[in-house]
């Protein structure tokens, strides 16, 4: 066989070609994707060409597309959708089956994508934006992916109306007829197309009238609107579609304005002398450019030009306060908050008649005698007569008596006569017209002359003051009887035992006719009283008699004597004051006692000149005076005498006691005094006992001194005690108080007892004790401490609040002397005797300073005892291991040596080969077993001239060598690799070979065998296959 010929045809196509080879392997390049091929093979000799193969299919692997989607269209456009349509890539560009399409759509207003996905070349987008340009490219896609994209196809749906209103619509009220309205364009995204007009929808609430305004921009200057109306303003903007949706209704409201016209109808009613009921109507709708809040009426007087302004908040006024008889010119405007709008025409209204507003003025009296005088005076004001005065009326009144009278006049001048002398006559004076009389002037008062009293003063009585002092009281004579002003009071007095006269002059006062007279006591008087004008004294009243009544003495009694009887008790006495001092009968003596001490008063009565004083206080100052009443009251009490009440014994016992602590053994006991109240005499001493509870002994200690403290010793820790202290006068001993307190903790006067220890084993012992004496524990006990001391003298403490305790941290072999103490809050107690163990034997530790040394053919070691024995030392074992080389079984062979020495031994000496490093350990025993090794290691040295590998010179040569190695190991991977990456770079191709499998790399090998071909999948296996092969194609590296 010289060549072999190879057929190969594609069934998409129909192509064939042929190759030819001398191997039996050919590798085809430049093969399509997704390509049935068929392939034979023929032999040839250097005769010619044998028969030709069953046929091979062999299938390519399919690809992404080459190239894109051809004859991109849209139709079907409207403002939300469009159909999309377009031709796949050319058949030779599809490099396998079509399965879908994807369709990349960028919306070019936003930058917005989105990916759609078609199974045919048609695809109808919905839904979309209006006036929106959608940027479209396509790609083919296979199983193996999708190729590239199409050129861009653009496409604009169709406008459409609005989908918004505009934003930011806003109305500012700019006067009372403008307005100025802005707005913003519908956002974009709902523009739906160029905006081309705004529509402004507006209405009046007031009347109903709606209108429309269209403008191209975004904002309007409105000015021909009406004061004070509501108006509704919304807008909607405009494509060529159409109209969008219009905006939330935005309401204002126009300001107000003045009126345009003035109130109509301007008329009067009621009208009366001094007022009058203006009506009118409001001005017309139109005209009042807001709300009317108030009406301005401007009145005018026409007699005298007085000028003045009324207002109203309602279409009618009552006008008062005008004055009769006058003309009144009035014009009327309405106002809203802004301002008054223009005045009406002019409108008169006339009051009528009335009385006159003011009386006649300047009443005066001339002529005065004490019966008569003559009256004068002017009419009234002009302008308060309010028509024509017909007459004069003058009220008079006599001040004096009430009596009332009434004089008329025609004209201003009157003489009256028959008046009473020294009478205050008050005149008011009033004019009458012809409708009425009018009010009355102030009062003026003209008073007659004065005349001598006709009569006494009357009612002449008196007021007890006290028994040497009354108030003597009158009334004036009969007002009539006076004639005058009463100037002074005479009044008379004569003392009946003695005869005895006196007078004195009072002056005259309207408000109090009464004069205080000093008398003597129990004395009998007759009185008399008359009354003076400026022209002399008037006849005096009838006599009154009066007798006055007892008074208090004037002297204390005398002679005030006070003798002491006991601790309660004192005598008292005296005799009366004199006989001109008395002011009446003696009735009774007050005695009144002030404890010095205390301030403490009391008194007591007595008919008799002497009194007993009883249950005083002993030992008490008090204070004593005496005074003497009559029927009326006490006199003045006698200078104080000074007695004092003997002592006592107390009748309280001492206060504030209070114990404190100086140690538990020690305290101080301190009180204070009795109250003072209850000492009853001189503390001369104090009785102090102190008694521990349920014991019946008591110690009592009294103290020659004031003293109000006592410090105890050698009490009892920890224990009840009750300590009692009474006080001691001269007389005796007072009561007992007392105060039970605990001593203090203190720490242990003893230590527990029945201690007892168990060695439970080498290391741990158990140790146990009974509680200290409890009359002993002086507190209580909060904790127990052990004492662990080695025979070394070092010791170990631990504490515990039980009576027992296991110990698991001794030393084995060791003597221990173990001791307990107890301790309360106050401190620890001594220690119990102490108890001697010793712990059992224990293997040892491992032996000390273990040292190996070379001493030519053989090596020494040495060893010291170990740092605890823990027990009686029997042996030391040594153990080493000798090297052997054993060729047989190859390698180096050790065999162990052990050597057992006594106690005593400390080293031991062995032969040894030279170049080699022995391990050696060492350890002791007792009798309970071996302890713990101690190991060393010693190298043999060769003898001076012998080279070996351990020497410098042959680690040298062993290095030189192993160098040369790793060069060479490294020179061959390098060589490797570079063949490796030659290989990779090779094109991808389908290879037949007949040796080898099917391999992967992006090569098909097949293999001749049996007339079949053999394919090897990745793995390496080989299977015998006629159908079609599908090969993955790799890229090249």
């Amino acid at each position: 066989i010289i060549s072999y010929t190879i057929s190969v045809s594609v069934q998409e196509t129909g192509e064939s070609f042929t190759y030819t080879t001398s191997d039996t392997t050919y590798s085809f390049t430049a093969l399509k994707p997704y390509r049935t091929y068929d392939i034979t093979i023929a032999a040839s000799t250097s005769i010619g060409t044998g028969p030709f193969s069953s046929s091979y299919v062999l299938v390519t692997l399919e690809e992404a597309p080459s190239s894109a989607p051809v004859n991109v269209s849209s139709s079907m456009i409207t403002s939300t959708s469009f159909v999309l349509s377009w031709d796949p890539p050319a058949y030779e560009d599809q490099n396998g089956e079509i399965i879908h399409y994807v369709i990349d759509v960028m919306v070019q207003e936003t930058g917005a994508h989105f990916l759609l996905q078609a199974n045919t070349s048609l695809l109808n987008l919905d839904n979309l934006a209006p006036y929106r340009t959608y940027v479209c490219v396509i790609a083919a896609a296979t199983s193996a992916g999708s190729g590239p994209f199409s050129d861009t196809h653009t496409v604009q749906t169709l406008e459409d109306v609005p989908a918004g209103s505009p934003l930011n619509f806003s109305v500012s009220v700019t006067s009372s007829t403008s307005a100025y309205l802005t707005w913003s364009p519908p956002s974009y995204e709902k523009q739906n197309g160029e905006i081309l007009e705004y529509v402004i929808s507006a209405s009046v609430l007031e009347t109903g009238e709606d209108f429309d305004l269209t403008v191209t921009w975004e904002s309007l200057d409105l000015m021909t609107l009406d004061p004070y109306r509501s108006y509704l303003f919304s807008i909607a903007a405009a494509t060529s579609v159409g109209l969008g949706p219009y905006t939330t209704v935005v309401s204002v409201k126009t300001p107000e304005d003045v009126p345009y016209e003035p109130p109509l109808n301007l008329s009067a009613s009621d009208v009366a002398s001094k007022s009058a009921v203006l009506n009118w109507k409001p001005p017309p709708i139109n005209s009042q450019n807001g709300e009317i809040i108030l009406y301005a009426i401007n009145v005018t007087v026409q007699e005298t030009g007085e000028r003045f302004q009324l207002t109203s908040t309602t279409t009618n006024l009552k006008v008062n306060g005008l004055k009769p008889f006058r003309t009144y010119v009035c014009i009327i405007a309405a106002e809203t908050s802004v301002g008054r709008g223009p005045f009406s025409p002019t409108f008169e209204v006339k009051t009528l008649e009335d009385i006159p507003d003011e009386p006649p003025v300047n009443l005066t009296a001339t002529s005065i005698t004490s019966t008569s005088f003559d009256l004068s005076w002017d009419p009234p004001p002009y302008e308060s007569q309010n028509g024509e005065i017909v007459l004069y009326v003058i009220n008079v009144t006599v001040l004096e008596t009430g009596e009332r009278l009434q004089w008329t006049a025609t004209n201003t001048t009157l003489e009256v006569t028959g008046l009473k002398p020294f009478r205050t006559y008050a005149c008011r004076l009033a004019a009458s017209t012809s409708v009425g009389l009018g009010s009355f002037g102030p009062e003026v008062a003209f008073q007659t002359l004065e005349d001598v009293p006709s009569g006494p003063p009357t009612n002449v009585r008196y007021i007890e003051i006290s028994p040497t002092a009354i108030v003597l009281l009158w009334d004036p004579p009969a007002y009539e009887e006076q004639n005058g002003k009463i100037a002074n009071y005479v009044v008379k007095v004569i003392n009946n035992q003695t005869g005895e006269t006196s007078q004195m002059m009072i002056p005259g006062n309207p408000e109090l006719e009464s004069v205080s007279i000093g008398l003597k006591p129990y004395r009998t008087y007759t009185i008399m009283v008359a009354a003076a004008t400026q022209v002399d004294i008037g006849p005096f009243s009838d006599p009154i008699i009066i007798t006055t009544p007892e008074e208090c003495p004037n002297a204390p009694p005398r002679s005030l004597n006070a003798v002491v009887l006991s601790s309660t008790s004192i005598d008292v006495s005296w005799v009366p004051p004199n006989d001109e001092n008395h002011n009446g009968v003696i009735i009774h003596y007050t005695i009144s006692v002030t404890v010095q001490e205390t301030g403490d008063s009391f008194q007591h009565q007595t008919d008799d000149l002497k009194f007993q004083l009883t249950d005083l206080r002993p030992y008490r100052t008090h204070l004593i005076s005496v005074g003497a009443s009559t029927s009326v009251c006490p006199g003045p009490f006698s200078s104080e005498i000074s007695a004092k009440t003997l002592e006592d014994v107390p009748d309280a016992p001492p206060t504030s006691l209070e114990i404190v602590p100086l140690s538990p053994n020690v305290i101080v006991f301190t009180w204070n005094p009795p109250p003072y109240e209850n000492q009853n005499g001189k503390i001369i001493l104090y009785n102090v006992s102190v008694e521990l509870t349920g014991a019946p002994d008591t110690l009592m200690i009294q103290l020659e001194t004031a003293g109000e403290s006592i410090t105890f010793n050698d009490l009892k820790p920890y224990t009840n005690h009750t300590f009692s202290v009474a006080a001691w006068t001269s007389i005796g001993i007072g009561p007992f108080d007392n105060i039970t307190v605990v001593t203090p903790q203190s720490s242990p006067s003893a230590p527990p007892t029945n201690l007892t220890v168990n060695v439970t084993s080498s290391q741990s012992a158990f140790i146990a004790w009974d509680l200290v004496p409890l009359d002993q524990q002086n507190g209580i006990i909060v904790s127990y401490t052990v004492s662990l001391t080695r025979s070394s003298g070092s010791s170990q403490l631990i504490e515990t609040t039980e009576t027992s305790l296991s110990v698991a941290s001794l030393l084995p072999y060791e003597t221990y002397l173990i001791g307990v103490r107890a301790a309360t809050i106050a401190g620890e107690g001594p220690y119990t005797d102490p108890v001697a163990i010793t712990t059992p034997e224990d293997v040892p530790e491992a032996p000390q300073n273990v040292i190996a040394e070379d001493t030519g053919s053989s090596f020494r070691v040495s060893w010291g005892p170990p740092e605890r024995a823990n027990g009686i030392l029997l042996n030391y074992e040594v153990m080493y291991s000798i090297p052997n080389i054993n060729v047989v079984q190859g390698g180096m062979q050790y065999e162990d040596v052990t050597v057992v020495l006594p106690a005593e031994n400390t080293s031991l000496t062995a032969d040894a080969e030279p170049g080699l490093t022995y391990t050696i350990s060492v350890r002791c025993s007792t009798k309970i077993g071996y302890g713990h090794s101690a190991g060393v290691d010693v190298f043999i040295a060769y003898p001076p001239g012998t080279i070996n590998i351990d020497s410098p010179e042959g680690i040298a040569s062993l290095t030189v060598a192993l160098i040369v190695l790793v060069v060479i190991v490294l020179v061959s991977v390098v060589l490797i690799a570079f063949y490796c990456v030659y290989k990779k770079r090779r094109s991808k191709k389908y290879v037949f070979n007949k040796d080898s499998g099917f391999i992967s790399g992006g090569e098909a090998t097949l293999t001749f065998k049996n007339d079949s071909f053999v394919q090897s999948d990745v793995e390496g296996g080989l299977t015998e296959s006629t159908k079609p092969i599908i090969a993955n194609e790799e890229s090249e590296m």
